[in-house]
């Protein structure tokens, strides 16, 4: 079965999911490994599920490790994915079955949430946690598609195709080959034993090809976050500068109001007029309240990003656009009001100049804001 298709096919295949579901940077397999060590296979598996962004609950049933499928009432997709290559005697390999109901609700539906499916699991599922998460990762995928009637619903190597895509990249390159050795020690000579398994139903060079083709998707998307970070640095930069400048523009003109024995020119005092006009401080606030704003949103938005769909890639572009047109305006508001700062400061004693830079230091302390 491994040689029925090519690399032509595996290639469609791949573009096809990408603009049914996008792909997905490789998660975090330390947290899955975890659980699953550690007994919370449960936990384990919705954590898989939740990655697939299956909010479904899982009830388990152990089996014997050499349990067949006798289930034919139910749409029962039941494989331990294993092809076993031994000398000597050995396990069967890693056993998960998942029943999929033919009324599983529709993917993203409020009927999908916490919507029960029963999983059968092999005893000795711990002993090889990265094979048992590719595996999961295979099985629950086949609910994904089914969840959204995919006509490839029951396709083995779309149903792999799709958890690689989904984020389980590294955890199918490192659980797809297990080997065991075993030795036996007589009286005379000492025999060893090697068998190995093998997961999944691509062979190591269309595996290889997905990953390559898969990881040049990623790296598109990644140099497209890059240029939206790249602008976020540049903005907060900006903002950070028109905020300093602005606060030394307020306090500045309170120590003039307070302090009228300055003597001040002509010229200066009819451009401190219009400083006291209705709303013109507002004005300045006003900006950098509705900047500071628009910076938050894109901010949760690149952090957030991991999963690139085309919605969310039409989504980086645009905000890669907006914040180079929010720089220009920034600019621009920002160039008079550097110029009546520094004509403020004129009348302002070193003393309390010093006082203002102490309090602005204070103020970038209080505030950092972090790039990826």
């Amino acid at each position: 079965m491994e040689n029925e298709i090519s690399n032509e096919y595996i290639e469609n295949a791949i573009n096809e999911l990408e603009n049914f579901f996008g792909v997905k940077e490789p998660v975090f397999d330390e947290n899955i490994f975890s659980l699953i060590k550690n007994d919370k296979i449960k936990d384990a598996i919705k954590l898989i599920a939740h990655q697939l962004g299956l909010p479904i609950d899982i009830n388990i049933t152990n089996v014997p490790n050499d349990y067949k499928s006798q289930n034919s009432d139910n749409q029962f997709h039941s494989t331990h994915l294993a092809k076993v290559h031994r000398c000597g005697s050995g396990n069967e390999g890693i056993i998960a079955q998942v029943t999929i109901p033919g009324s599983v609700p529709f993917y993203g539906s409020s009927a999908l949430n916490g919507y029960p499916i029963n999983v059968k699991i092999s005893d000795n599922c711990t002993e090889h946690p990265v094979a048992f998460a590719m595996i999961m990762a295979h099985e629950l995928s086949h609910v994904l598609l089914y969840s959204l009637n995919h006509l490839k619903k029951e396709n083995e190597f779309y149903t792999d195709l799709t958890a690689i895509m989904q984020g389980f990249q590294n955890i199918f390159q490192n659980g797809r080959e297990i080997t065991k050795t075993d030795v036996e020690y007589g009286f005379v000579s000492t025999t060893t034993k090697t068998q190995t398994t093998t997961y999944g139903y691509l062979n190591d060079n269309q595996f290889n090809f997905a990953r390559n083709k898969i990881n040049s998707i990623l790296e598109k998307n990644r140099k497209r976050k890059k240029l939206l970070s790249n602008e976020l640095k540049k903005f907060a930069k900006l903002l950070l500068k028109y905020e300093k400048t602005l606060f030394k523009f307020k306090i500045f003109l309170e120590f003039l109001t307070k302090n009228t024995n300055k003597r001040i020119s002509d010229d200066d005092s009819k451009k401190m007029m219009a400083f006291f006009q209705l709303g013109y401080i507002s004005e300045l606030d006003l900006l950098l309240k509705e900047y500071k704003g628009k910076q938050k949103i894109i901010q949760n938005f690149f952090e957030e990003l991991s999963h690139y769909t085309k919605q969310k890639i039409n989504q980086l572009s645009i905000y890669t656009k907006d914040l180079k047109t929010y720089s220009d305006k920034l600019k621009i508001k920002l160039v008079p009001l550097s110029k009546d700062t520094k004509m403020l400061k004129k009348y302002i004693s070193y003393k309390y100049r010093t006082k203002v830079f102490s309090s602005l230091l204070f103020k970038r302390d209080k505030k950092i804001i972090y790039f990826i």
